[in-house]
């Protein structure tokens, strides 16, 4: 049993929320395209998390055989449940992006969503490129000029809400479990490094979605609702997670007021929403799709 990522990283159910506006039903079309995909394929996501994007492309690809593997059984556990729920026949496998457990010849296509910076390069691209088909595509998606800016939904304002989260956060940063092991894998270093394990034909497109604007009148409502929630659910896993890896730093009183101050203000918006008062704010996060060809 490997949960690492979701007790201390993401919650499975944050990042299935995340992954699901930026990977909406209205704007899969363009995904698929981007991607290169049919249906009928034979399809492979590398970090596949709760599933999400697995589920997304059965919905729009009923015919493709669509295998999820994530090294934490957490996500795993999750996607086998959701995709029970939605009645999707999608598979998932706990498992290795370094070490993949797939015979040799079998994808058609490989794709990743923001995990090549936390793996080893050569093995992560190698190990692809042996599962592959003769053919066969592999595509790495990141997010474009990522962490270049704190999250939206880190409190900013002189006040108590502010104070217990900055004191929790600097708890659990002495703590061991809150440091992630990344790669120097930039995302203009892909394009060498499937060269070097003998890709062809590598291209590069990108896709720009919209994860915020409940104010517009493009955006339905359960939309809307669901962007605000999004950033709720980021902040209340951020102080939960937290507090695991630093229980001390605030007494259970105090947690639980963080909490209720983070729901409290989060609800303000909902209310704001409901009641026509817009503050046009936005957010577009750009993805940047980058492939190979397996000769």
């Amino acid at each position: 049993m490997n949960t690492y990522w979701s007790q201390y990283v993401q919650k499975t159910e944050e990042l299935y929320m995340s992954r699901g506006l930026r990977f909406h039903k209205g704007n899969m079309d363009r995904w698929i395209d981007a991607m290169g995909l049919r249906d009928g394929m034979k399809l492979l996501e590398v970090g596949c998390a709760g599933g999400l994007l697995c589920h997304r492309l059965k919905e729009r690809l009923p015919h493709a055989e669509i295998t999820g593997l994530d090294f934490d059984t957490g996500h795993i556990e999750f996607a086998v449940k959701k995709s029970r729920e939605l009645g999707l026949p999608c598979s998932f496998v706990a498992g290795n992006a370094t070490e993949l457990p797939f015979e040799d010849n079998l994808f058609d296509a490989c794709f990743s969503h923001t995990v090549f910076n936390f793996c080893e390069p050569d093995k992560f691209v190698s190990e692809q490129y042996r599962v592959l088909k003769p053919g066969g595509r592999m595509i790495v998606m990141d997010v474009y000029n990522r962490g270049a800016r704190p999250e939206e939904w880190i409190p900013t304002d002189g006040c108590e809400e502010k104070e217990l989260f900055d004191r929790v956060w600097e708890a659990a940063s002495a703590n061991s479990l809150s440091s992630v092991k990344r790669y120097e894998n930039r995302t203009e270093k892909y394009f060498a490094h499937l060269a070097a394990q003998g890709f062809r034909d590598i291209s590069i497109d990108a896709v720009a979605a919209v994860n915020y604007a409940p104010d517009c009148d493009n955006v339905d409502d359960g939309m809307a609702r669901a962007q605000i929630n999004d950033d709720r659910m980021s902040e209340l896993c951020s102080v939960g997670k937290a507090y695991r890896m630093a229980p001390d730093a605030l007494t259970e009183a105090e947690y639980r007021s963080l909490e209720e101050m983070i729901n409290r203000r989060y609800d303000r918006k909902i209310r704001k929403y409901e009641n026509g008062e817009k503050s046009w704010d936005f957010r577009i996060v750009t993805t940047v799709l980058i492939s190979g060809t397996k000769p």
